[in-house]
């Protein structure tokens, strides 16, 4: 469509006046798609830096992670082993208790030439004492003694040759 303006030019309506602003709102959005464009580019930049700093610092700490990892592996199998070795340990009665206790509670007049575990909690002691009435002393106070119990004479015999009485005897161990 052809568009005829019969209007004296002055009265006319200048044809630059919409051109200049359309140019003029096409150039400011321009500027501000470039300056968005640009604040993006420059961010993007950024953090991709603060990312290529974070894995060179990773990769800095990653030899001391192995060494925590390893020591923690190396910590649970030490755990494990003395988790082992308690469970074993508490199963297990203590002879260095009993023979101390044994070495405490025997009179001089006595001696012990054997310990020996006979079944559960059981203990067979074999030795040696100066008489019979020794003998019997010492079996009154393994009677009245708070760690052992039932104490039994097996045999009790006297030696002619070296004259002291050959014993055996078993008692048994309060459970604690």
């Amino acid at each position: 469509m052809i568009i005829i303006n019969l209007l004296p030019p002055s009265e006319r309506m200048p044809i630059w006046l919409f051109k200049k602003t359309v140019l003029l709102c096409s150039i400011l959005l321009l500027v501000l798609y470039g300056s968005i464009f640009s604040y993006n580019c420059y961010t993007i930049w950024s953090l991709e830096k603060d990312l290529a700093a974070a894995r060179q610092h990773y990769s800095l700490l990653r030899p001391t992670e192995d060494n925590m990892q390893l020591a923690v592996s190396k910590q649970q199998a030490i755990d494990k082993k003395n988790n082992t070795l308690v469970a074993i340990t508490s199963e297990q009665k203590s002879w260095y208790a009993v023979i101390s206790h044994f070495a405490i509670i025997t009179p001089p007049q006595v001696w012990l030439t054997e310990l020996a575990a006979s079944d559960k909690n059981s203990i067979l002691l074999k030795g040696n004492a100066m008489t019979y009435p020794d003998l019997a002393n010492y079996l009154y106070s393994l009677e009245k003694d708070k760690l052992i119990t039932e104490p039994v004479l097996i045999k009790a015999e006297q030696d002619s040759k070296f004259n002291y009485t050959k014993f055996e005897l078993t008692v048994k161990r309060k459970e604690i």
